[in-house]
C-alpha cells in the first residue's frame, strides 16, 4: 500500500470514528450528510451498530432508492426491530421494500406478541440459523453484541418457518471448527413450549 492509500485509510478511519462519537448531538439531517460521506463499507458498519430506533429515523430520512437498498441491508431480525421502531404509519412501507423471502420471515417475527413464548426467545439477540458456519455465527453475534440488554448464554437456532431446532452455547461455538455448520453442534433435545403460551405459564 502506497503512502497516500494509506493516508486516506486513516482518514476515512478518522471520519466514520468521529461521525460515530459526535452521532448523539447530531439531527436527523446531519446525521445522513454525515453517513453519505463515508466510504459503502464504512457507511454499512455504521447503520448495522446503531439501535433500531436510530436505523429506522435515518432510514426514513433517505430517498426511496437509498431506503430500498439499506432495508435490504439488514438481517430479518434487525429489519423487524427496524419496522417495529418506525412510526405506525411507515411500517407498511418499509415492510414492502424487502425482497418476499425476507418480507415473509420479518412478518412472522413482527407476529410474535410481547408476551408470548415467542417473544421471550428475543430473536434479535439468540437467533442463529442451522446453515450458519460457526464462523458466521460468531461475527453476526459480535455485531449483535453492542445493543444487548442482557447476557445471553445459549442461542436459538430456528428454521425458516420460525420452528425451534436446537441451542447452541457459547462454549459450543467458540470451541468448534470454524468452518462446522451451527446445525453440527447444536444440542437438540430442548424443552419446547407453544409460541402462543404466555409468559406466567412458562415461569
Amino acid at each position: 500500500m502506497t503512502p497516500a492509500a494509506v493516508e486516506r485509510a486513516r482518514e476515512r478511519s478518522l471520519l466514520a470514528s468521529e461521525l460515530a462519537d459526535a452521532w448523539p448531538v447530531l439531527s436527523a439531517e446531519e446525521r445522513l450528510e454525515g453517513l453519505r460521506l463515508l466510504p459503502h463499507a464504512d457507511a454499512e458498519d455504521l447503520l448495522l451498530s446503531l439501535p433500531a430506533r436510530d436505523q429506522a429515523e435515518l432510514i426514513l430520512e433517505t430517498s426511496a432508492g437509498e431506503r430500498r437498498s439499506w432495508m435490504r441491508l439488514l438481517p430479518p431480525d434487525d429489519a423487524a426491530d427496524v419496522v417495529q421502531a418506525a412510526p405506525e404509519a411507515e411500517r407498511e412501507g418499509l415492510l414492502a421494500l424487502l425482497d418476499d423471502p425476507t418480507r415473509k420471515e420479518v412478518a412472522a417475527l413482527l407476529a410474535y406478541a410481547e408476551d408470548d413464548a415467542g417473544g421471550l426467545m428475543n430473536p434479535r439477540y439468540a437467533r442463529l440459523r442451522p446453515d450458519m458456519s460457526v464462523d458466521e455465527a460468531i461475527t453476526y453475534l459480535r455485531r449483535q453484541a453492542r445493543e444487548r440488554l442482557e447476557t445471553i448464554y445459549y442461542m436459538y437456532v430456528l428454521d425458516a418457518e420460525q420452528r425451534l431446532l436446537g441451542v447452541v452455547s457459547f462454549r459450543d461455538l467458540f470451541a468448534a471448527p470454524p468452518e462446522k455448520k451451527v446445525r453440527d453442534i447444536m444440542h437438540t433435545e430442548v424443552v419446547t413450549a407453544p409460541e402462543s403460551m404466555d409468559q406466567e405459564a412458562l415461569s
